[in-house]
């Protein structure tokens, strides 16, 4: 009877976490809940004529469960960078000789038309996009060259107007525009410290550059690896059919690596690192170093086989030299 007693209470348990379960699960799926915020395309790069009219477009998606609706806001702001470190990191809302687009652009969601300094605000519905064009308009005695701004879209906390949406931060982010206007263009730059580190513990086999942008509109760095095999010279890894490309906006300089994430965890290769600072180069930089990888447990294994060959010669030497000693003692 206390068996059947026991064995009832365990079920009530049982049933009654399961039940629990099925409740939070149930709540999750009817509260309105908000996943990353996206923008597309994340960059663009267009040409433009001095006295063009441009007309772009960045769509933006919040996705979600629900039926509720999220706070929006967008605005078109300059970009800059700040590569006082090397590190390249952009920066908005800082005006430069690069950056006066954004005075002859315009931002529209169909209802509201705003210009640099204004907003664009409003609603969508959860899993709805929402299209933002953009109209540049160029002058005609625009500067030749590149000018760069961004299109910033962002989503705010605003509980009594999503309808039950949970959003508890405000998440911004931006879709980059790269722009050059005909006239007088100026394309050059330079490689620096092309490196490629030559002794590992572990992988990834990393390289590293820096390109500096010495002209007056932005570069596409283009770089490429290539591994080979020490004795036979086969090419066991390259990336030269899909190169790494990286903007570089004029007057900045950039350091970029790129890395051979799936190298062997031991060997000796010769390792390849081609650098171009824009298409237009005839010229790349190139850089070739014998890599080693060779991990902490061999080079323990390593050290030891070298003290204890060492250890055995020394030894060897002294018994050799007390042989000696006690010939030359007996035959005097």
């Amino acid at each position: 009877m206390n068996r059947r007693k026991t064995m009832s209470y365990f079920n009530k348990i049982i049933f009654g976490i399961a039940g629990l379960v099925t409740i939070f699960f149930g709540f999750l799926e009817t509260n309105n809940t908000v996943s990353a915020l996206s923008v597309t395309p994340m960059k663009q790069s267009i040409s433009l004529m001095p006295g063009d009219t441009y007309t772009g477009r960045v769509t933006t998606y919040q996705g979600g469960r629900g039926e509720g609706r999220f706070h929006f806001r967008a605005n078109i702001v300059p970009l800059t960078v700040d590569d006082s470190d090397g590190s390249y990191v952009g920066v908005f809302d800082r005006e430069s000789d690069y950056t006066d687009i954004v005075n002859w652009t315009t931002l529209s969601n169909g209802a509201q038309t705003v210009g640099y300094g204004d907003e664009i605000e409003g609603y969508a519905a959860l899993g709805e996009n929402v299209d933002l064009i953009y109209t540049i308009n160029v002058p005609e005695d625009a500067r030749g060259g590149g000018h760069y701004f961004a299109v910033i879209v962002g989503i705010v906390p605003d509980g009594n107007a999503n309808g039950g949406v949970v959003i508890t931060d405000s998440i911004s982010i931006a879709s980059v525009v790269y722009a050059e206007i005909a006239g007088d263009i100026s394309i050059k730059g330079s490689i620096k410290d092309n490196n490629i580190s030559n002794f590992l513990l572990n992988p990834p086999v990393t390289a590293s550059f820096v390109v500096k942008n010495e002209g007056n509109t932005h570069s596409e760095a283009i770089y490429y690896m290539q591994a080979f095999s020490l004795f036979s010279g086969e090419e066991i890894y390259t990336t030269e059919e899909s190169p790494s490309t990286q903007h570089v906006l004029p007057g900045t300089t950039r350091y970029l690596t790129q890395q051979w994430d799936e190298a062997p965890t031991v060997g000796i290769f010769r390792v390849r690192q081609t650098v171009y600072y824009d298409s237009t180069d005839n010229e790349p930089s190139v850089t070739e170093k014998i890599v080693i990888i060779c991990p902490i447990w061999l080079v323990f294994i390593i050290l030891f086989v070298i003290f204890a060959l060492i250890f055995y010669f020394v030894t060897k030497a002294k018994a050799r030299k007390k042989v000696v000693k006690k010939k030359a003692e007996g035959s005097a």
